[in-house]
């Protein structure tokens, strides 16, 4: 491979990582109706799309270190050791093009980036975590634990209906007296699935993981746009699955009776950490009529563009991984 074919295939990378950065929100916008359809395979997408893009970022610098040589800045020992480094993990035969960037900042500056990020990213993880936890013991400290149509739940005394979640180990499904009052068997059932299915598909540490990751990359449109629809498709699983168990009719009655998402008396702000079961908003994903194959094209540009960038992350990362594992060691 020659150096200009290695610096158009890098280009390609990085137009396609500026297009899906900054132009994703608008697909994703345009993709809904066919994502709405398949929601397990949305949250798939939109998880993937928010870890492979600052991922082949990284890599994306790491795999010009092969092409673009200069200046050394390095002891000499510690320039031919770095040197062979970069010669162990190309899996290319790539001639270098001399600049006058000294290649060790393409490999230094990434990294300590990423390590930045990565830091910031598990303190805000944690914090969510506390805040979780805060949030779960005032709700639960007034309430009582019972079993209900099957499931063991805790009720708080409040006379407006609402359901929420917590992860299991925080109390799980929690509703309140006045939606057990309000609400038909069948309608409670529908609402007891739907919480339920939220903890079966892991929601609490998918929308924990993707918060804290979005809180130190919002600056890429995608990334918000996609942390913020992420819940949006989760509720519509956690529908589907309650689906199954009971029938639609019985769900869409139960939204309407919980209305718009209440907070526990008691708590701050959004409720961190919790998953509701409200929001009639929702209905029209569980009766509207079929929208064909609108939204499909727009769907399979950004599936594509994902699985392109996290190709050539993996290819890359793979490589320098192999090399540092086998001590640099050439071939």
């Amino acid at each position: 491979m020659t150096a200009a074919s290695a610096l158009t295939a890098a280009l390609i990378i990085g137009i396609s990582l500026a297009v899906i950065g900054f132009f994703g929100p608008a697909l994703l916008r345009h993709a809904a109706p066919a994502l709405a359809k398949t929601p397990r395979l949305a949250a798939t997408l939109l998880v993937g799309g928010i870890l492979v893009w600052p991922t082949t970022l990284l890599a994306l610098s790491l795999a010009l270190a092969w092409v673009l040589a200069g200046p050394a800045l390095l002891p000499q020992k510690a320039a031919l050791v770095c040197e062979q480094c970069l010669t162990a993990a190309n899996p290319f035969s790539v001639e270098s093009i001399q600049t006058a960037l000294p290649t060790v900042l393409l490999l230094a500056v990434p990294t300590v980036i990423a390590a930045m990020c990565t830091v910031g990213i598990a303190a805000q993880f944690l914090a969510l975590v506390r805040c979780s936890r805060s949030t779960a013991a005032r709700v639960q400290q007034e309430a009582y634990r019972r079993p209900l149509l099957g499931y063991n739940v805790s009720v708080v005394h409040d006379h407006r209906p609402w359901a929420l979640t917590f992860s299991p180990r925080l109390g799980g499904i929690t509703l309140s007296s006045g939606a057990i009052d309000q609400l038909a068997d069948d309608e409670l059932e529908a609402v007891l699935a739907h919480e339920q299915a939220h903890m079966d598909q892991r929601h609490h540490i998918v929308t924990a993981w993707v918060d804290s990751i979005a809180a130190q990359l919002r600056w890429v449109p995608f990334i918000r746009e996609a942390a913020e629809v992420l819940p949006d498709y989760l509720e519509i699983a956690a529908d589907q699955q309650a689906c199954r168990k009971v029938n639609t009719t019985a769900l869409v009655r139960a939204l309407l009776v919980l209305g718009e998402k209440k907070i526990p008396t008691g708590t701050i702000g959004s409720a961190a950490g919790t998953l509701f079961a409200a929001g009639p908003r929702r209905i029209p994903h569980l009766v509207g009529s079929s929208t064909g194959r609108k939204g499909y094209v727009p769907a399979l540009a950004a599936g594509s563009q994902i699985l392109l960038l996290g190709f050539v992350s993996v290819i890359v990362l793979l490589s320098y991984a192999i090399a540092l594992l086998t001590g640099c060691s050439l071939p």
